[in-house]
């Protein structure tokens, strides 16, 4: 059944319960494939020789198991063991073992400052750490073991791990118990831990994929890093969920992903937009491919990239509106009109309830117009770990996420997002949203990235400034660009203060870090 508006003009919709959800843990959820699809491939790993070598279902979970039970031998059921690595098999391996084995798996990003990672540790406080190189193949061991206090161990070693009772009987996790915390990105301050349920953390990997119609003949090409909620759960546990494989691919490389677009029959695709400029920026990239559905999310979608995309490779993409807190809240749907698909996040998931409140007195406000989004549901995290003052700010009275975005829906369901609360600009006493002007700055062709922020104003209070990532080759002058921006929005929301950089300040995730970027004008 559509689940409809039962309350005339508010932008609040209830959860459409009509889907039956996805049952068990993560081991569960394992332990099924392998039953059912064991001599199937799992995981496709690239070779040195481009050849592509499978990792059947049967194989994962022997591994899983073994590793698993060798766990159990140094830390107990619900304690933290943490990985610092890029991607790699063996953080596979590990996160399904964890799973196995009821700990709590946390991923650390490769691109900390050791600053970073002690606070990380602090927080998390793992029984074991696993580490491997960092995004440049750097090997991260020596800083980790100057850093933590728990035994390090090589996350090569993870296949050669052996437990002392091979035959001990593994543990029975439930669907409500902590599977994972998820990092924060930290783009406007420290990050925090989500902590999420096996439930939360298999239904952000599950429901875009099933209301795409994807299946078990379906194969993964992504290279979003598993320390990223689009990695863990969206990769490692999205082809799982409906019985497929991926690709197994260690970090972000154009090349290697184009190389690979044929020879893997990939059928889905997805990453941040800053990856997806640069692959269709590439002439290598096939002419045919077996692509059914291409995934966007992670930052703000320009509707100019959706029509590329479309262009380029003949498929609709999808955008999914998430976070670390919340796996996934909305979604655009494959036949969604035009404007749906460029302009907006879609309607709010199967068993997810969206609102948009005033975000000072929680008030649900009407159809169209912006305020915070806020969502309950079986994808929502069930806390921050060990940040009790940041979790009772997280939820609101009525059990909702306060997820920190600004948006409006339609009397459709249809969601917008506007920005972030901490990014709105409040120039003279008119608000301005940054994704916006962003968009509108994207339209212009020697425009690659776009980034709007506040900087203070004595008279004002705050005015609109812009950091622009030219495409390569490319020139403009910001009178040029003012100009361009004036035919989108209006004139006082167009930036009048500039700044042209080589490369963005990026977060793994491929999120702009805009602190640094307001750094920089108040440094000048």
């Amino acid at each position: 059944m559509d689940a409809g508006n039962d309350r005339a003009g508010l932008a609040h919709w209830p959860a459409d319960t009509s889907t039956p959800l996805i049952e068990g843990s993560a081991a569960d959820l394992l332990r099924l494939r392998a039953a059912t699809r064991g001599q199937e491939a799992a995981i496709l790993v690239p070779t040195a020789d481009h050849r592509l070598e499978p990792i059947t279902y049967g194989q994962l979970l022997d591994h899983a198991e073994t590793c698993a039970r060798w766990l159990l031998d140094h830390v107990q059921p619900g304690e933290r063991v943490a990985i610092w690595s890029r991607n790699a098999l063996e953080s596979v391996i590990l996160q399904h073992a964890s799973g196995l084995a009821g700990t709590v798996l946390a991923h650390f990003n490769t691109a900390w400052a050791d600053g970073e990672v002690a606070h990380a540790l602090a927080l998390v406080e793992p029984g074991l750490l696993f580490v491997g190189v960092d995004g440049r193949g750097q090997p991260l061991g020596e800083r980790a073991r100057a850093l933590a206090s728990c035994p390090v161990l090589d996350l090569a070693s993870v296949f050669s791990l052996r437990a002392a009772g091979p035959d001990r009987p593994l543990p029975a996790p439930r669907a409500e118990d902590p599977y994972l915390i998820q990092f924060t990105s930290g783009t406007t301050g420290r990050s925090k831990g989500a902590l999420l349920s096996n439930r939360a953390a298999i239904l952000g990997g599950w429901l875009r994929p099933r209301i795409d119609g994807a299946d078990e003949q379906d194969i993964w090409l992504n290279s979003v890093p598993f320390h990223h909620i689009g990695g863990t759960c969206a990769v490692i546990l999205g082809a799982l969920s409906v019985g497929g494989a991926f690709v197994m691919l260690e970090r972000y490389d154009p090349v290697q992903l184009a190389a690979l677009m044929g020879p893997s029959r990939a059928t889905r695709m997805g990453g941040v937009p800053t990856m997806w400029y640069d692959l269709l920026g590439r002439g290598d990239l096939p002419d045919e491919t077996h692509l059914r559905a291409i995934t966007l999310g992670g930052a703000s979608v320009a509707p100019e990239l959706v029509r590329r995309v479309r262009e380029r490779f003949g498929v609709e993409s999808a955008i999914g509106f998430g976070q670390s807190e919340c796996t996934i809240a909305t979604g655009t749907r494959l036949g969604d009109s035009d404007e749906v698909m460029t302009e907006t996040v879609g309607r709010p998931m199967p068993h997810v309830e969206v609102k948009v409140v005033d975000p000072h007195s929680g008030r649900t406000l009407s159809f169209g117009e912006v305020g915070e989004i806020r969502v309950r549901g079986p994808t929502c995290m069930d806390r921050y770990w060990n940040n009790e003052k940041a979790t009772a700010e997280a939820f609101d009275a009525e059990g909702f996420l306060c997820t920190g975005d600004l948006g409006s829906m339609a009397a459709d369901g249809v969601c917008r997002i506007h920005g972030r609360i901490r990014e709105l600009i409040i120039r003279g006493g008119e608000n301005i949203y940054p994704i916006e002007v962003e968009q509108a700055l994207l339209e212009h062709p020697a425009v690659a990235m776009a980034a709007v922020i506040g900087v203070d104003d004595a008279r004002l209070g705050q005015a609109v400034a812009a950091v622009i990532q030219l495409r390569p080759g490319a020139a403009v002058e910001p009178r040029a660009l003012e100009a361009h921006a004036a035919d989108f929005v209006a004139h006082y929301k167009v930036p009048r203060s500039w700044r042209f950089v080589e490369a963005m300040p990026m977060t793994a995730s491929g999120k702009i870090r805009k602190v640094e970027l307001q750094e920089m004008f108040a440094a000048s």
